[in-house]
């Protein structure tokens, strides 16, 4: 069974990032993993009460969204009120997901118990995690417990894996792993939360060597902030200073038309198709140039500095506007 790593697919890239949504019910969590990008604890007591969550969910539909994933914290420490929620998902016709760290899989019966509550509320899929930072609190014969009992039920299951400088660890989990027949994704430290102090210096690249950005699923923070991006931490100040940041569910703040015309901004930002694709951007339009010999570690890093203007973000704004213009003189034309 070697090789199993990156043979597998994240289950929510069945959906395409517009039609996702993703609820980050709770900061709570038995675990304090040294590289949670959202600083999760036992100590945390940030979460979305019911009725938040129903209203996000309301305005997902309504915004076209299809499916999502709830995570952490650890959903699992709240059963009920999970379940409650899951339910509610489906009935408004959502695919659902759920994130755990699979502490409650101790042995396969217990796995199934605590594991059936989930599946009668109806959800789908679930994603699990396996690293040194999680195997410091339980072994990763948790992980594996959970997946099968999960696929027992006809769930979908994914294992992610993140690269620790632990060598020896990192290898003993994945010949676990293999030796179970269980598919694993291969996810890199992120730095951002806690991952900031375990990355080293990066390598920087210009805009022409940098990945496009494959993390624009709205995500629904336990703080009640929105983001048009699902790689959050918990400082996300010079986030809410660009487009990204969407508004609050918990303020009567600006209306559902202008949240989705910063989405459809952000959106358009990093689609290649997009008039407005940075590195169109960059290459051609006056106020992005100065960016084009800059190097950065990473997307992230790019997107809060250029994004963080409101002069570019203007400028974005009046391309889309000059483009719309355009196709609609096009249509006329034709007609």
């Amino acid at each position: 069974m070697a090789g199993l790593d990156q043979t597998t697919e994240a289950i929510w890239d069945r959906f395409p990032a517009h039609e996702r949504l993703a609820i980050n019910y709770t900061l709570t969590c038995n675990l304090s993993c040294a590289h949670c990008i959202v600083e999760s604890s036992p100590q945390r007591r940030e979460r979305l009460t019911s009725d938040e969550v129903h209203s996000a969910l309301r305005s997902g539909l309504r915004s076209g969204k299809k499916h999502v994933t709830f995570s952490g914290g650890e959903v699992f420490l709240f059963p009920e009120e999970m379940c409650e929620i899951i339910a509610f998902a489906r009935e408004l016709g959502y695919v659902v997901d759920v994130e755990s760290n699979a502490f409650w899989a101790r042995d396969d019966r217990l796995a199934k118990i605590k594991l059936a509550p989930f599946v009668e509320a109806g959800i789908s899929g679930i994603a699990f995690s396996a690293d040194a930072y999680h195997v410091q609190s339980f072994p990763v014969q948790r992980t594996i417990n959970a997946a099968r009992a999960a696929r027992s039920f006809g769930l979908l299951t994914e294992i992610n894996f993140c690269p620790s400088q632990d060598r020896r660890t990192d290898e003993e989990i994945i010949a676990a792993l293999t030796e179970a027949g269980e598919p694993f994704l291969r996810n890199e430290l992120l730095d951002r939360g806690r991952g900031a102090d375990l990355i080293p210096l990066g390598i920087r690249r210009p805009v022409e060597d940098l990945q496009d950005c494959d993390s624009l699923t709205t995500t629904v923070h336990a703080t009640g902030d929105v983001f048009a991006c699902c790689e959050l931490d918990v400082s996300t100040d010079a986030m809410k200073r660009t487009p990204v940041f969407l508004g609050s569910i918990r303020t009567n703040g600006d209306s559902a038309d202008q949240q989705a015309e910063r989405e459809r901004l952000v959106t358009g930002f990093y689609d290649p198709e997009s008039p407005i694709y940075f590195r169109k951007m960059v290459r051609e339009h006056p106020a992005f140039q100065e960016f084009a010999e800059d190097r950065y570690r990473n997307i992230c890093e790019f997107c809060m500095r250029v994004l963080g203007a409101p002069k570019r973000v203007a400028a974005l704004s009046a391309v889309l506007a000059e483009h719309s213009a355009h196709a609609v003189g096009a249509e006329r034309a034709a007609d």
